[in-house]
């Protein structure tokens, strides 16, 4: 019944906005290499200091996680919880900004004092042209309000020729081509199962996890049109690995893109 109910949204989708079709080839060079929720092995992750502290290294992009609060902010989180990464509890969408925006986002870092960002104060602050993969967390599948807002705010800020809006939520990511079919989209996958969803988005990338990576799942995309970045790559080999395998980008842990390795 899910699947069923999914492709009524999608016609009718198709019937008020029209197909629209992928945003085309990135225009960044060579590959990409984004630092993991920032430098998440230095700083806590997904803080302001963690992005930093990547722009610093001299990585050439980042990716983060967003989420929306109950007054509907977007903020940097991974999770929707309090507990795994502050010193507070509950949960963010149960919660509005103001009751949040003095919380520790460094409650297990020795010492740490860090906030949780607005995405909008990130993108505000990162070097001009800087690369960033936004990540959308929702926790139902036509949960769209993040989406919509994201998308909107990337075209206030006129970046969307440097920015990749990506999800699991393969209804978020079609609503971002309903928005703005000129900003970029990547579907995050951790399943092949998961690629019967990849028409529906509309997506300009492919993310799946490293170690689903074959032969077959990039020749899939050679056959779709669509650029590959794949997560999370974390060794020495598996950089190396990628480096030979044409794709477009690599979100990794990594503590800084080392010549020897990149």
């Amino acid at each position: 019944m899910l699947l069923i109910f999914i492709l009524l949204v999608w016609f009718a989708i198709l019937v008020i906005f029209g197909f629209t079709t992928p945003a085309g080839k990135n225009n960044f060079s060579d590959i990409v290499w984004y630092s993991h929720r920032g430098l998440l092995n230095r700083e806590p992750e997904n803080t302001w200091a963690a992005y930093k502290a990547a722009v610093d290294a001299g990585f050439p992009a980042i990716e983060l996680d967003v989420v929306s609060t109950k007054d509907g902010k977007i903020i940097c989180s991974h999770n929707f919880d309090l507990e795994k990464a502050t010193d507070s509890s509950g949960y963010i969408y149960k919660k509005r900004w103001s009751e949040l925006e003095q919380i520790n986002a460094a409650a297990h870092w020795p010492g740490g004092n860090k906030k949780m960002p607005l995405l909008e104060d990130v993108l505000i602050k990162l070097p001009r042209g800087y690369i960033i993969n936004i990540e959308i967390k929702t926790r139902k599948i036509f949960d769209g309000l993040s989406a919509i807002k994201v998308t909107r705010m990337i075209r206030r800020l006129n970046m969307q020729g440097r920015s990749i809006i990506s999800s699991f939520n393969p209804f978020s990511l079609r609503l971002v081509k309903c928005v703005d079919p000129s900003i970029k989209t990547g579907f995050l996958i951790q399943t092949v199962g998961m690629l019967s969803f990849m028409h529906f988005t509309r997506a300009d990338y492919l993310h799946p996890r490293g170690d689903i990576f074959n032969s077959d799942l990039k020749n899939y995309a050679r056959r779709h049109n669509l650029e590959l970045n794949v997560w999370t790559v974390n060794t020495k080999c598996g950089l190396e690995y990628f480096i030979t395998q044409e794709v477009s980008g690599v979100i990794t842990d990594w503590k800084e893109p080392s010549p020897k390795v990149f």
